[in-house]
């Protein structure tokens, strides 16, 4: 698309409420300057959803657009943009994720996990959503395929207060839309 902020600004127009990158399909990386006029339109008034990671079947010779390091060199340089980094800020990228989004003050993680979140284990999640804050995770805000009830029992069983779960599982995106 020639016309990012263009796009943006009509989408704006229309209420919609925010944009999803996904840098392996459109084989950019976020931290790329061209898409800086993308961002700056986007503004903090927009949420934009980006995948963050691999893919379940990306190989050693795949090129990885979006790892959590330069998902997060996109973030500092645009601090206000609400950013939502899927797939936990790192899809079969958890170590890089947690040394570069999780914790972050300004970085919004969400919890899809195709196929199924429970394979990241109840530990593993439930340490990573002590580290980064309940109030900075929203649920399954990507891949409408995976099995939404099944991840939001998963979530209702994590060792974690009642209250970060209902912030999880709809709080915190009712918020960060304005719903």
């Amino acid at each position: 698309m020639d016309d990012m902020p263009g796009e943006v600004r009509r989408l704006r127009e229309a209420g919609i409420k925010g944009v999803k990158l996904h840098p392996m399909v459109n084989q950019f990386f976020p931290d790329d300057p061209k898409m800086f006029p993308l961002y700056e339109e986007l503004g903090d008034d927009m949420v934009v959803e980006i995948h963050s990671g691999k893919w379940s079947h990306t190989g050693p010779e795949d090129t990885i657009y979006s790892p959590p390091d330069r998902v997060m060199n996109m973030i500092r340089q645009f601090p206000k943009m609400k950013v939502v980094c899927l797939h936990l800020g790192g899809f079969y990228m958890l170590d890089e994720a947690e040394r570069e989004l999780i914790g972050k003050d300004n970085v919004i993680i969400d919890t899809t996990w195709p196929p199924y979140l429970k394979e990241v284990g109840a530990g593993t999640l439930a340490a990573i959503i002590n580290k980064h804050g309940a109030d900075k995770v929203c649920f399954g805000t990507d891949f409408p395929l995976a099995d939404m009830a099944k991840d939001s029992q998963f979530i209702e069983s994590l060792p974690i207060p009642d209250a970060a779960k209902e912030r999880i599982l709809g709080e915190n995106f009712r918020e960060l839309v304005g719903l």
